[in-house]
Order: structure tokens, then sequence, then C-alpha cells
């Protein structure tokens, strides 16, 4: 692919490759911009049920209009290859951004604030991500964070109260997802839940404060039993240094109980945004709801 043309586009290299797709570096000739085009991987290519999920994928996004979300620019074909063209992302995703240095814990939640304004539009717009992770978390050089990766995202419904009714459910078997970042009702494939996604959150900034994953294993069996049957240990018991009412809303996050979590990304965000330390940020603090 790389160096060839795809419609308007330029593929210059190869940006990341998983289950659900291969992404590539391109430039857009007609307006000379950089982006990224996602492509299904070769495999499932001539699948309609993949072309209709990739689909999917590129109209949910495109409904989500927000500076924490990754935008789309269209969805095409070329040469019988479908593909979605996007935003070309300035960053690291926030694996590799915590396995290179220690967060302070204003870049903790700066970062935290930026995924929940996300997720609120995200939610408002009745829509549960289903794979909020590091991987899926991109910070940019100026501390900016964007939430990529909608291709595992689901509706569900929201009635005119603006109160989320769940519908829906997982596909039939094991969940599709990454084991250490699921809820409980995820692994037990419970119908969807907005609040999964903040359990899902609560896994990734107890990761940011500690370095550790909160239920992680010595394999994916270990990891399911920790998530349902047992407690993470206490966030300031591995950093010290770290507020304790930062540790107060992780624990409630990671509550096995959706009921017992907050309820919505605004509750959240209120609750972080009452425990971000004056000291300044390595980044600038993002601007708006976040």
């Amino acid at each position: 692919m790389i160096g060839t043309a795809v419609s308007h586009y330029r593929v210059t290299g190869k940006l990341g490759i998983g289950g659900m797709g291969i992404v590539y570096d391109a430039v857009d000739v007609h307006l000379g911009r950089a982006v990224a085009l996602k492509f299904l991987p070769e495999e499932l290519a001539g699948d309609p049920d993949a072309v209709r999920r990739l689909r999917r994928e590129a109209q949910i996004i495109a409904g989500l209009n927000h500076p924490n979300i990754c935008t789309v620019y269209e969805f095409d074909e070329h040469d019988g290859a479908t593909f979605i063209a996007m935003e070309r992302v300035e960053g690291r995703n926030l694996k590799l951004h915590m396995a290179q240095r220690r967060l302070a814990t204003p870049d903790v939640i700066a970062i935290a604030l930026q995924v929940t304004a996300a997720l609120e539009t995200a939610h408002t717009a009745g829509i549960v991500h289903r794979d909020v992770k590091p991987g899926n978390i991109i910070v940019g050089p100026t501390g900016t964070v964007k939430v990529l990766d909608f291709g595992l995202a689901r509706r569900f419904m929201l009635p005119a109260s603006g109160e989320g009714v769940i519908g829906g459910s997982t596909i039939p078997g094991r969940p599709i997802g990454t084991v250490n970042y699921m809820a409980p009702e995820r692994i037990l494939q419970l119908p969807l839940d907005p609040r999964s996604d903040l359990f899902s959150l609560g896994v990734a900034i107890y990761e940011m404060a500690t370095g550790r994953l909160p239920f992680g294993g010595a394999s994916p069996s270990d990891t399911v039993t920790n998530i349902l049957e047992n407690d993470p240990t206490p966030l300031t018991q591995l950093a010290s240094d770290r507020p304790v009412a930062l540790e107060r809303i992780v624990t409630r996050l990671l509550a096995r109980r959706a009921d017992e979590r907050y309820q919505s990304a605004a509750d959240l965000h209120d609750a972080l945004a009452a425990v971000r330390p004056r000291r300044v940020s390595a980044f600038p603090w993002p601007r708006g709801r976040t």
C-alpha cells in the first residue's frame, strides 16, 4: 500500500494494525492535509458483515463532534476495498506515554478529564465505546487527548427524558475487547451500559497513577477472576504521593456493581475537576468543558 494512490489520497506509511483494521498514514492530495486511512484486515476485506461494521464505525464517529474525539472525513471504496478517512492525530498512545515517564498527578487528571469529556459526548448521543483503554487514547505534544477506535461501539436507547435506557447486548460467546479493561458486566455479556466505559476509564486512571493494572493476573482467566471477585490494591498504597481524593474516585469507578459507580460521565467530570491540583501541569489545561 505504501506509495500507492487510494482515491484522492497518497499512502505514505503504516500507523498500526489490529484485529479490527489496518491504519495507514496518508496525504489528501486535494487539500494537502495529513489523514489516516483505516482498512479492514485482508482476511475480512470481502466479509459483508465486516464492511457493515466499518461503515457503522464511520457513521458513529461522524455523528460525534468533539475536540477529544478523532474526526471522520469520509467512508469510501477504492478498487473493491472499503476504508475510513479520518483525522491524522499527532502524538502517541497513552500506553507508550505512560511507559516513557511517570505521569504527574495534574497530567493524570488532565488526561482523565479529556477522556471523560469525550465519553460524555458519546453517551449523550446514545453510544457506548466498549473499548476504552490506553491503546485507544492518543496524547498530543501539547497534552490534547483524542479518543480513537469506535470499532466495537454500540448504540443504546435514549428516551426523551435523557436518561439511558439500556438496549442491545454484546455478540453471544466470548466478549470482544481487552480483558484487563472490561467491566464485570461486559465479561458477563449483560446489556449495554455507558457505566462500563467509566469502569474501563477507571482502570486506565489507576494504571496512570500507579504504573500497574488493578486486576492484572498471570493469565486472562486470572484477570477475569480478579475483576469479578477481588478488590484491587488501594491506589495510594502503591503511589503514596497521589491524592486520597483521586483514590476515592478510582475506587468508585472500579466498583463491581454498576449502580455503585458514577452514574454518568458528567458526574465523573465534576468529581475529577474538584480534585484537580492547583500546580501547573506539564501540559496546558484543556479549554471549555474539559
